[in-house]
């Protein structure tokens, strides 16, 4: 029946848990939490919606104070003790909101992880497929409602995409946030060591120091030690293989021949062959036909631009993409719950009234507008052409101090630099800040500029807005037979201070551009096979174009726009020159100039963009970069 109102707040005021293995059909045991919602210490009567969670990470644990969650979780724990038990409840907001609005939320150690059963974790289809039978098991429980929803995080996220192209019957919608690629430990042809130093320290770090809590019953702890007994060796063995590289080995390290690869899942019973990835999947994905809603950020890993192209890629009858300013796991709460009150409540709440795109564009300053749009990217936002340029900006001391122009100088000329393997952006950077903070903190900017080549717009006479994937077309020549570059994209304000904006890179013999076989909306795409490797010959000049990841932004009049280019990111990337000289040869000026490509929206084209309005009212639920009004964190843990 269609209930035609208002989401009732406050049904419940607590929970009350149970914990039970679920057999799969295999016989693997799985660990289940139940958290039913309950008031005035009373469970509710009936059945009831349930959203369920499925994580790598503990659906439940007690604190012994010796290991080091993301600092998200972290500030909602931080009143809590040693010897106290944490479940879903204490550790996330939005599970904490779905129970008090009357939900059950279940939460599931996946196979291989916590009081699960298992050998190991990193089968995705295999975990998609036990949790597509705990969907089925959750809506034959007499507290359950036939229709079951999913929510979750980075790997939680991941999953669920999983689980969808199984459609198990009950699976009534997900809510993919922030979903896992194997772009975040390598992408450009270059490994993204920061983030494998600290997801494997988290991950280890949880699961030995304080692990999930076994199920209830006298034999719990026996039997978690007996899962944990089949556990596989070598469970980290890719991860630490890319910790311990040496930087020579990073190009035939980070072909991605392996996630290409599709094969037959008829063990599953899935039809079609997949790879390992969701993204390989779309066909089976939107066969299934399960509502899905995507979360992501801006500055979410290195995911935003990969994520909105296989969004675009599913042709689900109900899909919505939100993009905040966010960073990896911030925001979304309030609109997903929304989503699940219309999918598992029949609310009618608008959520589906509305265009299938919200996205955010912010300012450096935090201040922020939400936009709905039919797609992403916008075809107003056309790209604008700035040409490197040898001409002096004078606004910083970098080792050339270029500009960039809407014309290109008439005589070709070079910017020459010794790459210096110690530039970094450093460790709370995109890609690794989410164990020791909650915000991204860059270096200074200026600071790390005058180490770098560095070309400025003059001040802008009019403020634009650039949403979409900055690009870059550059003429390299190199002095040494492998390398890479590093390209940032800042905001000079009119104070002096800068901002950063986004970053891209690039392993030069990862140069090869083509055709995206399953359709990619920007000027470049590299598929990163080890069959379109191309050498890099001392002294050559070689065309190196790649995107940045995307944005959505407003420059202001007065402001300058900055391309900074390094050779490496000492902190972040194993770039394969490491240990070794060379220096880059950058073509300014001339025929073959090198160029910035900006996706500025064109104020004279018929928008698709407009301000969001309607029964869409996100609250601030923060931004990637602290603001002055953001309180400092008090997290439990040094």
């Amino acid at each position: 029946m269609t209930v035609s109102i208002e989401h009732q707040a406050d049904l419940a005021d607590g929970y009350e848990r149970e914990s039970v293995y679920v057999e799969m059909q295999d016989g693997c045991r799985i660990a289940v939490d139940v958290l039913h919602p309950a008031k005035g210490g009373r469970r509710l009567d009936g059945a009831l919606p349930t959203v369920l969670h499925a994580t790598p990470y503990r659906r439940s644990f007690v604190i012994t104070g010796l290991a080091k969650s993301a600092a998200v979780y972290q500030e909602q724990l931080a009143d809590l003790q040693p010897g106290d038990l944490v479940t879903q409840y204490e550790e996330r907001p939005i599970a904490r909101e779905l129970i008090h609005r009357g939900y059950n939320f279940v939460s599931m150690d996946l196979r291989g992880t916590g009081a699960s059963f298992g050998a190991e974790f990193a089968d995705y289809w295999r975990a998609g497929h036990d949790i597509a039978q705990v969907v089925e098991w959750i809506a034959a429980q007499p507290w359950a409602t036939s229709r079951v929803g999913m929510v979750g995080i980075s790997y939680e996220g991941m999953v669920q995409f999983h689980t969808a192209a199984f459609a198990p019957p009950a699976l009534a919608c997900i809510a993919p946030q922030y979903p896992g690629l194997p772009q975040c430990i390598s992408d450009g042809g270059l490994a993204i060591a920061s983030f494998v130093r600290t997801w494997e320290m988290l991950h280890k770090g949880l699961s030995e120091n304080e692990p999930s809590a076994p199920v209830d019953g006298p034999d719990g702890e026996t039997l978690r030690a007996e899962a944990q007994a089949e556990r596989a060796p070598g469970a980290y063995a890719m991860i630490e293989a890319i910790s311990a590289m040496e930087p020579r080995q990073v190009t035939q390290l980070t072909v991605a021949d392996l996630s290409e690869s599709t094969a037959e899942r008829t063990d599953l019973g899935l039809a079609g062959a997949v790879g390992p990835w969701f993204t390989s999947a779309h066909a089976q994905i939107s066969a299934a036909n399960v509502p899905t809603y995507l979360v992501t950020g801006w500055w979410d890993l290195t995911f935003p631009g990969y994520l909105i192209d296989f969004f675009n890629r599913l042709t689900l009858e109900n899909k919505k993409l939100l993009i905040g300013a966010w960073n990896h796991g911030q925001g979304g709460d309030s609109e997903l719950l929304r989503w699940f009150d219309h999918w598992l409540k029949d609310v009618q709440n608008g959520v589906m009234d509305e265009p299938p795109v919200h996205f955010e564009t912010s300012e450096p300053s935090g201040s922020t507008v939400w936009k709905s749009a039919p797609r992403l990217p916008l075809p107003e936002a056309q790209p604008r052409t700035f040409y490197l340029s040898s001409e002096t900006s004078g606004t910083i001391a970098s080792v050339n101090d270029g500009s960039l122009s809407q014309a290109a100088g008439p005589e070709p000329t070079e910017a020459k630099y010794d790459v210096d393997h110690s530039v970094s952006l450093g460790m709370l950077n995109r890609h690794s800040y989410y164990v020791d903070d909650v915000f991204i903190d860059t270096v200074d900017l200026v600071a790390r500029g005058q180490r770098c080549l560095t070309f400025t717009t003059p001040p802008l006479e009019a403020g634009v807005e650039v949403t979409g994937a900055p690009a870059v077309d550059l003429e390299i020549a190199t002095t040494a037979d492998r390398g890479a570059i590093v390209a940032t994209l800042e905001q000079v304000q009119a104070d002096g201070s800068v901002a950063y904006l986004t970053e891209g890179f690039l392993n030069f013999e990862h140069r090869r551009t083509g055709d995206a076989e399953t359709g990619h909306d920007g000027p470049f795409w590299h598929r990163y096979l080890s069959s379109d490797l191309l050498p890099v010959r001392p002294g050559e000049p070689m065309a190196i174009r790649f995107e940045l990841y995307p944005i959505s932004c407003i420059v202001r009049a007065g402001d300058r726009i900055r391309l900074t280019l390094a050779g490496a990111d000492a902190d972040n990337l194993v770039v394969p020159t490491i240990g070794d000289t060379a220096t880059l040869d950058v073509t300014l000026d001339g025929d073959r100039a090198s160029r910035l490509l900006l996706p500025i929206v064109n104020p004279h084209l018929a928008p698709t963009a407009t301000v969001a309005e309607g029964a869409f009212d996100m609250t601030d639920e923060g931004f990637a970069f602290r603001r002055p009004q953001d309180p400092p964190l008090r997290n439990r843990q040094s």
